[in-house]
């Protein structure tokens, strides 16, 4: 069985759309897929602070992730798709695609899926840090499927 990691926002339409272009792209395969939301500095702390959770009773990263809605979105395109899925939420930091690579090897991923905002000619010989960043540290296949914003 191969694994792929989507690493997602909470942008529901890329997340959407990513989503469905892995599932397309592994129809037919048997793949478990885990869907990563990377919280940025604060953003556990406010969405757990949103969803007025006991504080005895704290959630975890990853109970966190599947309350955010781009996670959501990735989850059932997934999994009504036939693909098994677990998510994962992680502390972002200062760099997330460190984070994405760690997982991704962790979990020994068989491809990273990520989506890329369309750029300029210019900005098209050059993808955003981040993605630059795990693309050259990766040790699996990424795919990078371009979305224009919406």
């Amino acid at each position: 069985m191969d694994t792929i990691l989507l690493p997602v926002t909470s942008h529901t339409g890329w997340a959407r759309d990513l989503a469905a272009a892995a599932a397309e792209t592994e129809a037919g395969t048997k793949t478990k897929a885990i869907v990563m939301h990377l919280f940025e500095d604060g953003e556990a702390e406010t969405t757990r602070s949103n969803l007025d959770y006991p504080v005895d009773e704290p959630l975890t990263l990853d109970e966190l992730a599947t309350r955010k809605r781009g996670v959501s979105v990735t989850t059932d395109v997934l999994e009504d798709a036939g693909i098994d899925v677990q998510v994962q939420g992680h502390n972002g930091g200062d760099e997330p695609a460190g984070e994405v690579v760690a997982t991704a090897e962790r979990e020994d991923a068989d491809r990273i899926y990520l989506y890329s905002r369309k750029r300029s000619p210019a900005g098209k010989a050059v993808f955003g840090s981040t993605i630059q960043r795990v693309l050259l540290n990766a040790s699996c296949p990424v795919v990078v499927y371009p979305f224009s914003a919406r």
